[in-house]
């Protein structure tokens, strides 16, 4: 299987989120990062990570393979930045509840944990709504929306409809990198040094893939004489229906409750 398979992609299962126009997921997208950037509420950082897990789960129409890469980025990055952050945060004035470096060293406190818990969800929540969204969505869709029913300019809404592609395109890219390597050893990697230098040529990589995929999207719209028209012509069409009209009307209460309640 290919690595663009390992990830989640447009070209999935089925799923209504894939039915709803760009706009309409866009006001969901921006909701979801207002409600969490501006709470410092355990409470409502869950109540919103949880619901995008659903949302992903009932509309996005990922794989099980696509929810397992998604559970290995959890927890690769939420433990290690819940535990970074315990360690780094004020302790509060409360009683320590573990001192691991001895009694001169910082003190974990559940204040602490409260507090780096809700942060950690926070950023869980803003890259895990972005993924469903990019995973969701055209690109093509996303110019269409932009330019029909913003107004905006064609540069603006073409510059976001290729970052949103390159999203699942370099996950896919880092899928197959690492299935690469480990290919390629005969023993796997131990010590830390180790993994640095892994993680080192993996990012490397990436970088070299994302500017080859960067000069081939600049060549092709030179190639189309790209922004010399004054205006486009567009024979897709995208209409907000009543389904995304409630979907956005939902997403707005639902990030205004947060606000007034947490």
């Amino acid at each position: 299987m290919s690595g663009r398979q390992a990830v989640p992609s447009v070209r999935g299962k089925p799923g209504w989120l894939r039915r709803l126009d760009p706009l309409t997921k866009g006001i969901w997208l921006l909701c979801t990062g207002l409600a969490v950037m501006l709470t410092l509420s355990l409470t409502a950082q869950l109540l919103w990570y949880l619901v995008v897990l659903i949302l992903a789960g009932t509309g996005a129409g990922w794989r099980l393979k696509q929810w397992r890469l998604f559970a290995l980025w959890a927890m690769g990055f939420g433990l290690p930045l819940l535990l970074f952050q315990w360690l780094m945060l004020p302790v509060g004035g409360d009683e320590p509840l573990w001192q691991p470096f001895g009694s001169g060293g910082p003190a974990l406190t559940a204040s602490a944990l409260e507090l780096s818990a809700a942060l950690t969800l926070r950023s869980m929540t803003l890259f895990a709504s972005s993924i469903v969204y990019a995973t969701t969505t055209e690109p093509r869709d996303v110019v269409v929306a932009l330019t029909q029913q913003l107004r905006m300019p064609d540069k603006l809404a073409y510059a976001a409809a290729v970052a949103l592609r390159f999203v699942p395109l370099l996950l896919a890219e880092a899928e197959q990198i690492r299935r690469a390597e480990r290919l390629r050893r005969l023993t796997p990697v131990r010590g830390v040094g180790g993994r640095l230098q892994s993680a080192r040529r993996m990012a490397l990589a990436i970088v070299r893939s994302a500017l080859r995929h960067v000069q081939d999207v600049s060549t092709a719209m030179e190639a189309k004489r790209f922004g010399s028209a004054r205006a486009r012509t567009h024979w897709r069409r995208v209409a907000i229906s009543p389904a995304g009209w409630l979907f956005a009307a939902a997403s707005i209460g639902a990030a205004a409750a947060t606000l007034v309640y947490f």
